[in-house]
């Protein structure tokens, strides 16, 4: 099959997410099968017009703005009648693809994103975006959605979306890399993903400033980075914990996974996620999570046994958590314990494997054989 693939970032782009690296991993999979898979997102500074990733070909068009107003035109000179199926990746703004493409489609929803516009964004640019939400579950009404979580699924249901259309597939970790390690000799917090505004980072340093004072060499590791980082900097040091809270930026591979063997607690404090990979990439290295009582979290966190779900923007609740989890030994254990045998449940072999059947049977306009 020709499948072609709309996301707003692709892996080399340095404000690459979650989403992105779901994105990829489901490409990869399908060249791996055999089909011909393209991708159109943005392109960045220094980036190149064409490119090839593990056998995705990658077209990088205008930037993370404009990219949404040239793909269509792009679209039909180059592959309308050309693509068996297209795969519109929402994880921002909406491409609006049934309007402009008559090929078989899925979309990938990966979050609601009211919450997110009202954070993230000023107030008149927000009250757009949120108008045009609306219109989303009309214009994708006949269109499969694949989304990560079934907290997210019902977030769609309540927004317009019908039920029957969408399609659960979480995303796995490569468990073969995670494994516990030796914790750190001091208590250790730690976060990974984008620094934006959405992600609630602001709120885990505020809970820092209470969580030193119970636990005085308590540490926080922010792993990432991102446009709002400028604004937590200025936090820090506002409130005085320079010695307490570290900027890593992006780091590799391996000492992302070394850290979170070494972290007692990974927090993800956002408004919203799509599930939180980083969430069970650390449970498998056995190390439990707190984070915010909202979709995706709700999925990848079991409150109470592998970490703990707390209201979004309250520090207190978090510090109180936080330290929780750091003093009490016993605490820590079974939450350790509980999450390394969940973590076992999220290989990529099963869900890649129900991806591509769903995409195989869409082409094929087999609804049926998908829900199978």
């Amino acid at each position: 099959m020709k499948i072609l693939i709309l996301h707003r970032r692709d892996v080399t782009n340095l404000e690459a997410g979650g989403g992105t690296l779901y994105i990829h991993r489901v490409a990869k999979y399908l060249v791996q099968k055999g089909h011909k898979v393209t991708l159109i997102c943005a392109n960045y500074p220094e980036g190149k017009n064409e490119d090839n990733i593990d056998g995705v070909n990658i077209l990088r068009l205008g930037t993370k703005h404009s990219v949404y107003f040239l793909s269509p035109f792009h679209y039909l000179r180059k592959f309308k009648g050309k693509t068996d199926i297209l795969i519109d990746a929402i994880n921002g703004p909406p491409w609006f693809s049934p309007l402009y493409s008559n090929a078989p489609k899925i979309a990938l929803i990966f979050q609601a994103f009211m919450e997110v516009f009202l954070v993230e964004l000023n107030k008149p640019l927000a009250f757009i975006l949120r108008s045009v939400e609306k219109f989303i579950p009309y214009v994708y009404h006949n269109t499969p959605v694949v989304t990560l979580s079934h907290s997210v699924k019902k977030d769609l249901v309540d927004t317009g979306f019908p039920e029957r259309n969408i399609f659960v597939i979480p995303p796995g970790i490569d468990r073969e890399k995670y494994g516990p390690g030796e914790k750190s000799h001091l208590p250790l917090v730690l976060y990974v993903g984008r620094l934006k505004k959405y992600k609630g980072l602001e709120y885990l340093i505020m809970a820092m400033r209470e969580v030193v004072k119970e636990t005085l060499d308590a540490r926080l590791l922010i792993i990432g980075k991102g446009d709002y980082a400028d604004e937590l900097v200025s936090l820090t040091d506002k409130l005085r914990l320079k010695n307490v809270v570290k900027f890593c930026g992006y780091v590799s591979e391996e000492r992302k996974v070394e850290l979170m063997r070494k972290a007692h607690v990974i927090v993800v404090p956002s408004v919203k996620e799509g599930w939180g990979i980083p969430v069970i990439e650390a449970a498998a290295c056995g190390t439990p999570a707190i984070g915010t009582d909202t979709t995706g979290l709700r999925d990848s966190i079991i409150n109470g046994k592998t970490g703990f779900l707390v209201p979004y923007g309250e520090p207190k609740i978090l510090a109180k958590k936080i330290i929780g989890i750091l003093k009490n030994d016993d605490l820590r254990d079974n939450l350790s314990k509980n999450a390394i045998r969940w973590a076992k449940n999220f290989g990529w072999d099963k869900g890649l494997c129900k991806f591509e059947t769903i995409v195989t049977a869409i082409s094929g306009g087999s609804w049926d054989r998908a829900r199978s």
